[in-house]
């Protein structure tokens, strides 16, 4: 079996976002997103880089979510586009857990073996 390169590669992965509810807890919810594996150069350009925003590595890997990861107040769901995707980034929990979840998801395994 060989390992296949491919040029445009994504992949769904899991998220847990922790929501600050009242007491001092946290409401955990698991959501799907999709993201984009970036080249080795653009990931050393971030890791090199320490006033990238979040928000714009988001922007390049964050391009999708399983239907009914995300609703509005009113319980609908919130179709991936810019606009929801713009909204989402804008929740600073919801931020963090992303791009964690993008770095866990490209060196997850690397990272347990160190530790």
């Amino acid at each position: 079996m060989a390992f296949v390169i491919k040029k445009d590669k994504s992949y769904t992965w899991p998220i847990t976002i922790s929501e600050p509810v009242d007491g001092g807890q946290f409401n955990d919810q698991k959501v799907r997103v999709k993201f984009k594996m970036l080249s080795q150069g653009r990931i050393d350009e971030i890791v090199k880089n320490e006033a990238e925003e979040d928000a714009d590595i988001l922007n390049d890997v964050l391009i999708g979510w399983d239907d009914g990861t995300f609703k509005d107040e009113a319980g609908a769901d919130l179709a991936f586009n810019e606009d929801n995707k713009d909204l989402i980034l804008s929740v600073p929990f919801v931020r963090g857990a992303l791009v964690k979840g993008f770095f866990e998801s490209i060196a997850g395994k690397a990272l347990r073996r160190k530790n």
